[in-house]
């Protein structure tokens, strides 16, 4: 009886550390529970150090709400899965995908608020990637004579700025060529130390992608979204570093980046993902 009471308390304490924060799975994975997010939960499928991540409470630094999330990468930082290692292919990430995955139809949209840390630096001839779009079931290839699974879209930081990376897919599906189309968003210099609200919509009945920065539209693209269509879509977010060698073999270990993330969303208008287009919305913890 003693020990069912121990139990008891044991498990109880366990679930109230953890409310409105993040845990770590049965399998060593790290899992965020959502509210008012459209998204039910995201998930870093691979594996990570303690540093990587950390859910903050303060209420006076965070976007929105009590809550943010503090992604940490560092020199050395890769991990793998089951059917993927990092490592072996010249990246680094702590990133968690969301679930569920959205249908390739209609108009899915996204949002979410990014704030840099004061040092923050991108790295040269390296893509760093802070929010994806991503394909279930997509075409494949080859890129820098690696494996490559090519997203739908990138927000990447590179040459000082932050840009919308659409992926423009021909080929075949089994032997892709992709070709980035860049658009500029911001200024990182902009962006340290300050919350920068990204939106997007993939329009796929209308073929259109349309993206806003701080309740701005910036981005209008006039065309399809897809050239071959996934099974489904999804987003991703944290910190992805591809292809470092092209930095590492002249000049050493890559430094250091902090990036916060807060209120990332999903829905089917702008207005469902974005608090500068529609202030009712809930803020997400």
């Amino acid at each position: 009886m003693l020990i069912t009471k121990i139990l008891f308390f044991f498990f109880l304490f366990k679930s109230i550390s953890l409310a409105n924060n993040f845990s770590i799975d049965e399998n060593d994975k790290l899992f965020i529970e959502t509210f008012n997010s459209g998204f039910m939960f995201h998930k870093n499928f691979m594996s990570q150090n303690k540093y990587n991540f950390n859910y903050i409470k303060d209420s006076s630094q965070s976007r929105a709400g009590d809550y943010y999330q503090k992604f940490e990468l560092r020199n050395g930082d890769c991990f793998s899965d089951e059917n993927w290692n990092d490592c072996d292919n010249d990246r680094q990430r702590i990133e968690l995908s969301s679930r569920p995955n959205q249908p390739v139809s209609g108009k899915q949209c996204y949002g979410y608020s990014l704030k840099l840390s004061e040092d923050f630096t991108d790295i040269r001839k390296v893509s760093t990637t802070l929010g994806q779009i991503h394909q279930h079931g997509g075409p494949s290839g080859k890129a820098n004579s690696l494996s490559s699974f090519p997203p739908l879209i990138q927000i990447d930081a590179r040459n000082g700025s932050l840009y919308l990376n659409w992926h423009k897919l021909n080929g075949s599906k089994d032997n892709v060529i992709d070709e980035s189309e860049y658009y500029k968003l911001k200024l990182l210099k902009n962006m340290k130390g300050v919350w920068t609200d990204i939106s997007l919509c993939l329009d796929f009945e209308n073929k259109r992608i349309d993206a806003w920065i701080d309740g701005n539209k910036v981005v209008e693209i006039l065309r399809s979204p897809i050239f071959f269509e996934p099974e489904s879509i999804y987003f991703k977010h944290g910190i992805y570093q591809s292809f470092i060698s092209a930095y590492t073999i002249f000049k050493g270990e890559t430094p250091t980046q902090i990036v916060y993330y807060d209120e990332v969303r999903r829905g089917n208008s702008i207005e469902e993902v974005d608090i500068n287009l529609n202030a009712d919305l809930k803020f997400v913890d």
